[in-house]
């Protein structure tokens, strides 16, 4: 019986884990599936065979677990020695699944091995145990417990106006025939934010139907508006949309939210541990009795990162802590006293499904799913719309002295500049240069010009010099902090940054060639590069790499390159010592960086890379090198959600893990990066696109849906620009500079090669 369950785990994973086909490990892998499979077959026939075959894939399987073991061991070790931060989380997968295949194998073999003779000969056969019929037994009730778990998670549907979801936007629309007759709202109403909960006359419940309405009412000062909850419960018979029309007689012109209850649950646990999934982001509200917080609300309290499951490290959130979201419903301390878990916290709450419209300033109704409109299609108009919100809102996020707003909650407006990043910088105003002129030979706006000069103005400003002749220069932030040792990742990504925006902004022809005689002192023998330069000796500091700054500085020395070539000058390293190192490095990240058993299997991030075989397209082909973005991204293709995910639709198109876990719009964002570079290169190698060409259809997909835009920010601050913006995910509201930047250049980019956005990103390729 093991046998016949090992078998096709075992064909599965040879045939789908490794994304390249016949690796050693899909070989081996297979041979150990076909062993079980003949292990299962010879002893459901009772052939006298089966005890030598039980003993030989026992033994097999003990090598197998040897092989793996010392593959995934190793690889741990060396992605954790080779990347900081997420290269140790990465390391800890690996040996989860190392763990994971022990279980598998481990067991069975020395079962086998003990059941047929140990280390001696093979003994009689036994009779049999009475362990199968137990295991049987544990089965049925498996699965029994599996039934018992479907029946208790569904909800109870609760209806809805126009009788089911399919209908109830007809029956809105129809009841918001009178919209235009309203009192128009003064010129600066606020938005529609709250975080009250609606006040019901009876919690929700199966039978009766509930909507609750925010809107703009009249406020005691008659230039101002005030923001109104009504929870809407007409009795058994009565008509929704009636009801509807009725409260809209106390509102004023503009912006409506509606949130239909379409189904309730008392709220359950999904298991030891896992509260704080027990709500998921953006699709469920939750009740106190008649006190009910909507989805979107909970999402604007950032409730969806308020659990903090290991107490040793407090700034781990994941999910919601469901003491804190009673104290929003009005509760001081839940059953039980503040020190309440399980059971007592969740006693008398109430999940609630909704149906999410909004209705916008000229009373157009929009379906909503979590904080995104999931009706807008990727065509030509909303690819160059999208694009063209991110630019604004990016232009709109710099202050006097050229830095860019680092952080906006959308909904209360708060900004911070805190956490400032000189990469960051320096990726956002990369993004102008590349995109923000629009179509090859569109002039460049004078507001877009004035932004780009000063953030460029900015990062000069943070450069500190050493080596002879002060011939070396490196960015600091602040640019006074202490100390002598360099990193290479700001100073790398500022010097893409200045090459690219060289042309169109201005030359910093001397700072160029500082910052890249920076980023060649940090150049290792074998190709690779250190992660700091100490400048009192002008000497690598050698250690791990954090992630992106190979890729990047791939990326900044391709660009000199061929800027070398064109207009040689004085100002710059000599090109040709430039084009060596640019093929010392990628014959290095090709061939030697990522050769380890996982990379049949897994990758770091190293979306740069594509961006630099992109960018040396015209100049400096390698095939390895070319072959590594190619397969980086398609290892990466397997991660993003597609229709046969079985995930809800408004995910299809993001980059992630199921219905669990959001998508996080960034991860997305650069995969379609890092997609559309390869597509470029692909395009350069004669290869097919369609494949390509569907994938970045989702992922550009997925992130229109994603914008905040003019019907999503019904409760958007009105202090500062929104509109434009990505938040993190669905689950967390928080938008960063860097998230509307990478969101940006994949719009832009994969526009491009789709056909959606004027303008190239690739130059013209040379020969291979």
């Amino acid at each position: 019986m093991l046998s016949a369950l090992h078998a096709p785990v075992f064909a599965w994973a040879a045939l789908s884990l490794p994304f390249r086909p016949w690796t050693l490990f899909a070989v081996v892998t297979a041979a150990l599936a076909l062993l079980h499979a003949a292990t299962a077959v010879l002893s459901l026939l009772a052939h006298p065979l089966a005890p030598r075959a039980f003993r030989v894939t026992s033994f097999c399987s003990l090598g197998y677990l040897a092989f793996l073991s010392f593959g995934l061991l190793s690889s741990a070790v060396y992605v954790a020695s080779l990347n900081r931060g997420l290269g140790t989380g990465i390391a800890a997968a690996l040996l989860a699944v190392w763990a994971v295949v022990t279980l598998l194998t481990l067991p069975f073999a020395c079962w086998g091995v003990a059941s047929t003779g140990g280390l001696r000969l093979l003994r009689a056969k036994r009779r049999p145990s009475p362990a199968l019929s137990a295991l049987a037994a544990l089965l049925v009730l498996a699965a029994l417990s599996l039934l018992f778990r479907h029946r208790v998670a569904k909800a109870d549907v609760v209806p809805v106006p126009g009788g089911a979801p399919s209908r109830t936007g007809a029956a809105l629309r129809e009841a918001l025939s009178s919209f235009d007759a309203l009192p128009p709202a003064p010129a600066k109403a606020p938005s529609l934010m709250t975080t009250a909960p609606a006040a019901c006359a009876a919690p929700p419940e199966p039978g009766r139907p509930t909507l609750v309405v925010t809107h703009l009412a009249p406020g005691r000062d008659p230039e101002r508006a005030a923001v109104a909850t009504r929870c809407l419960q007409p009795a058994p018979g009565e008509d929704a949309a009636a009801a509807l029309r009725g409260a809209l007689a106390e509102a004023l012109r503009g912006p409506l939210k509606i949130d239909v209850v379409s189904a309730t649950q008392p709220l359950a646990s999904p298991g030891p541990g896992l509260d704080g999934l027990s709500l998921r982001p953006g699709l469920d509200g939750l009740c106190l009795a008649e006190r009910c917080l909507m989805p979107w609300q909970l999402i604007a309290l950032d409730a969806f990162n308020t659990n903090a499951p290991l107490a040793g490290v407090p700034d781990f959130r994941f999910g919601v802590d469901l003491a804190v979201l009673r104290r929003a419903l009005g509760e001081p301390e839940p059953p039980g006293g503040p020190t309440a878990g399980g059971a007592a916290l969740r006693d008398g709450l109430v999940r609630v499904e909704t149906l999410s419209y909004a209705v916008d300033a000229e009373g157009a109704l929009h379906l909503l799913s979590r904080i995104g409109e999931p009706s807008v299609p990727l065509t030509e108009a909303t690819a160059q719309q999208a694009a063209a919100a991110a630019q604004r809102y990016i232009l709109g996020a710099q202050r006097k002295d050229g830095m860019f707003r680092y952080i906006v909650d959308p909904f209360t407006g708060r900004a911070s500049f805190d956490g400032f990043s000189i990469a960051r910088q320096a990726g956002t105003t990369l993004a102008l240069c590349e995109l923000g002129a629009g179509a090859e030979g569109a002039p460049t706006s004078p507001e877009l010009a004035k932004v780009v000069q000063r953030s460029l103005g900015l990062l000069a400003k943070l450069e500190r010099k050493a080596g002879e002749g002060d011939s070396v220069g490196a960015l600091f932030y602040p640019k006074d902090s202490p100390g002598t040792i360099a990193g290479l990742n700001p100073t790398a990504l500022s010097l893409v940054t200045f090459l690219t925006c060289r042309d169109a902004h201005g030359t910093h022809d001397a700072l160029i060639g500082r910052l890249a005689r920076m980023v060649l002192a940090t150049q290792r023998d074998d190709g690779g590069f250190a992660p700091q330069l100490d400048l009192a000796r002008v000497a690598p500091v050698l250690g791990p790499t954090q992630l992106y700054e190979g890729g990047q500085s791939v990326l900044a020395l391709t660009l000199l390159e061929a800027l070398a070539a064109r207009e040689p000058s004085p100002e710059y390293p000599p090109a040709a010592a430039v084009r060596a190192a640019v093929d010392r490095a990628m014959d290095y990240y090709a061939n030697r960086y990522w050769d380890h058993f996982a990379s049949d299997f897994v990758y770091m991030e190293e979306n740069w890379h594509c961006l630099a075989a992109r960018a040396a397209l015209g100049h400096h082909r390698r095939d390895d090198y070319e072959r590594f973005c190619l397969d980086y991204v398609a290892f990466k293709s397997r991660l993003v959600l597609d229709e046969d995910s079985e995930v809800t639709p408004d995910l299809v198109g993001g980059y992630g893990f199921g219905n669990v876990l959001p998508p996080h719009n960034t991860a997305t964002a650069g995969f379609g990066e890092a997609l559309a570079a390869a597509m470029a290169v692909k395009e350069a190698r004669g290869e097919d696109l369609a494949s390509d060409q569907a994938l970045m259809r989702r992922v550009l997909g997925f992130l229109v849906r994603q914008q905040w835009s003019p019907a999503t920010c019904f409760a958007c601050s009105r202090d500062v620009i929104i509109e434009g913006g990505f938040s993190e995910s669905m689950a967390s509201p928080r938008i960063r500079i860097d998230y509307v930047q990478h969101a940006w250049a994949a719009l832009g980019h994969g526009g491009r090669m789709l056909g959606l956005v004027p303008g190239r990103s690739a130059p013209a390729a040379g020969p291979l």
